[in-house]
């Protein structure tokens, strides 16, 4: 064997157990975060956990999907057409609907948009898009440019949706809530350009392999890295939130919560603010109900105690968070 053939297997070596490592790692995080999910789910029943669960589960099938058909590539002959195929594209397809309609959900209960079809469009319209791509648009690197780049379309959609859903809300409450979340907001839609940016250059842009160098490059058509770190990126937000909400609700269980969705974000609020300002479990019930809008008269009515004695708690509870009138303790609540 020449000197060049040998650095190639080599070449080929290294680039596969890096591929293994980097595969296994993700599988790893994945699995952690959907048992993080499951755990606060049991623990608090909140339905936003189950999006996360089902998001995190099929990322985990995609990557064995994805590593698997590298397997078995290595131990096929180099073909100029093969490289730019769309490996098993039903099954990418199906997981990428699951992953991005997960995504999708998870975003809608952040917005408080509780409508059917809203949830299922943008879904259905990706179904059918990826279709006609892998059907009617013959193989090549365009063909796998724009199969994979529909995800980041379904992407930038939510992302437009939510801009558009805070500009034009008038609830101040809601534009504050939704407002903690900026750096998220804008973090999302870098890794996105990201994303984009590494599909144009790896399948349209760098030309396509030798076959002395297709091995190595084979692993890149269809992985992303971009599109990894934006998984990671979503991990870590929801595993911080799982720790956060089972840390809190180990040491005191949650209070019940009136139905709506103004209520239930207080609700998901209020024990880390809590812990953070001191408040006591009565003083965490009137809190709630004071960022709900109501008033003394209405709060006592709601809790069976005195006006005298909840006006005392709303003294103590402005006391210990520093604040002066209902309105700031509104902000600080949702600023917090």
């Amino acid at each position: 064997m020449s000197r060049a053939a040998e650095k190639s297997v080599r070449s080929v070596r290294r680039m596969s157990a890096f591929i293994f490592v980097y595969t296994i790692a993700l599988i790893l995080v994945c699995f952690a975060a959907a048992m993080f999910a499951v755990a606060t789910y049991t623990v608090s029943r909140r339905r936003a956990c189950l999006p996360q669960v089902a998001f995190f589960g099929t990322y985990i099938v995609e990557l064995c999907s994805i590593f698997f058909s590298e397997w078995l590539a290595q131990n096929l002959s180099y073909s100029s057409e093969a490289y730019y195929q769309i490996s098993d594209p039903v099954v990418r397809i199906a997981t990428g609907a699951v992953i991005l309609h997960s995504l999708w959900v998870m975003l809608l209960d952040v917005l408080d948009v509780d409508d059917r079809r809203m949830r299922l469009a943008p879904t259905v319209a990706f179904l059918c898009a990826s279709t006609f791509v892998v059907v009617a648009l013959p193989t090549g690197a365009v063909r796998q440019w724009a199969f994979y780049t529909l995800r980041q379309a379904y992407i930038a959609f939510g992302l437009i949706f939510s801009l558009v859903k805070y500009l034009t809300s008038t609830d101040d409450a809601y534009r504050r809530r939704l407002a903690r979340h900026t750096h998220w907001y804008a973090l999302l839609w870098v890794l996105l350009a990201l994303i984009v940016a590494e599909d144009v250059l790896v399948i349209l842009v760098v030309p396509e392999p030798t076959e002395a160098g297709a091995a190595t490059l084979r692993y890149l058509s269809e992985r992303n890295f971009a599109e990894n770190l934006m998984m990671l990126v979503v991990a870590y937000h929801s595993i911080r939130g799982s720790l956060e909400t089972l840390a809190l609700r180990f040491r005191e269980p949650p209070v019940a919560a009136a139905e709506g969705d103004l209520a239930r974000h207080v609700a998901d609020a209020l024990p880390a603010y809590a812990s953070a300002k001191g408040l006591s479990r009565r003083e965490q019930e009137v809190l709630a109900l004071v960022v709900e809008g109501l008033d003394n008269r209405s709060i006592a009515k709601r809790l069976v105690l005195s006006e005298g004695t909840i006006k005392t708690h709303v003294h103590n509870i402005m006391k210990k968070t520093g604040t002066a009138s209902r309105d700031e303790l509104k902000q600080d609540f949702w600023s917090s």
